[in-house]
C-alpha cells in the first residue's frame, strides 16, 4: 500500500492495509473521466509522479487479470489518489487510485480536500487514455465485489455508477 500511495503517505496507506481492492482496466476507448463511488467528504487529493511503459515479468497465468502487470503498474505510474471519508461510517474512507498506463500520465484532479461530494460526482480525468484505476476499502468493509472472475477480453463493461460491491 505504501508503495501505491507513496511514502509521504504512509500513514493514509496504513488504514488500507489487509483491505479489499478492486482494480479495472480502461482500454485506449473507453470513459476516462473519474466519479465518486460513495457520497463523503474528500480528505486527501494528489497525484503521485511516475514510470512509462514499465512492466513486470509474468509470474505465471492468471485467469482473473487480463493484464499480468496492471498490480505493478498501480505502484510505479504516475497516478492520482483521491480518498473519501464516507457518509456511511461503517464503510469509511475509500481510496480512488486512478493510473496512467504506457503514455498516459495526464491524471487531472478537480476536487479538492475538504470538498463535500455525492456518489457520482466527477472527481477529475484521464486527458489520454488507455489506463487502470483501483477502488480500495478498508479489512471487513466489503462482504463481496459484484463482478466476479475469471474475466474475458469479450466481457460486458462495467458502466460507470453500476453497483460494484456489497458491504457488510
Amino acid at each position: 500500500m505504501q508503495e501505491i500511495f507513496s511514502a509521504r503517505e504512509a500513514e493514509t496507506a496504513r488504514q488500507f492495509v489487509g483491505g479489499s481492492v478492486y482494480q479495472a482496466f480502461l482500454s485506449a476507448f473507453n470513459y476516462h473521466r473519474w466519479h465518486a463511488p460513495v457520497g463523503g467528504r474528500v480528505t486527501h487529493a494528489y497525484v503521485v509522479p511516475g514510470t512509462y511503459y514499465s512492466g513486470a515479468e509474468s509470474e505465471g497465468e492468471d485467469p482473473g487479470g487480463l493484464n499480468d502487470s496492471q498490480g505493478y503498474t498501480t505502484a510505479v505510474a504516475t497516478r492520482a489518489i483521491i480518498v473519501i471519508e464516507c457518509d456511511d461510517e461503517a464503510i469509511g474512507p475509500v481510496a480512488c487510485v486512478f493510473v496512467g498506463m504506457a503514455d498516459v500520465s495526464s491524471c487531472m484532479i478537480e476536487a479538492l480536500p475538504g470538498q463535500c461530494v455525492r456518489k457520482g460526482d466527477e472527481l477529475g480525468y484521464f486527458q489520454y487514455g488507455g489506463s487502470t484505476y483501483c477502488l480500495i476499502f478498508r479489512p471487513d468493509v466489503i462482504e463481496r465485489f459484484v463482478p466476479q472472475p475469471p474475466f474475458h477480453d469479450n466481457g460486458p463493461p462495467v458502466q460507470v455508477n453500476a453497483h460494484l460491491a456489497t458491504a457488510r
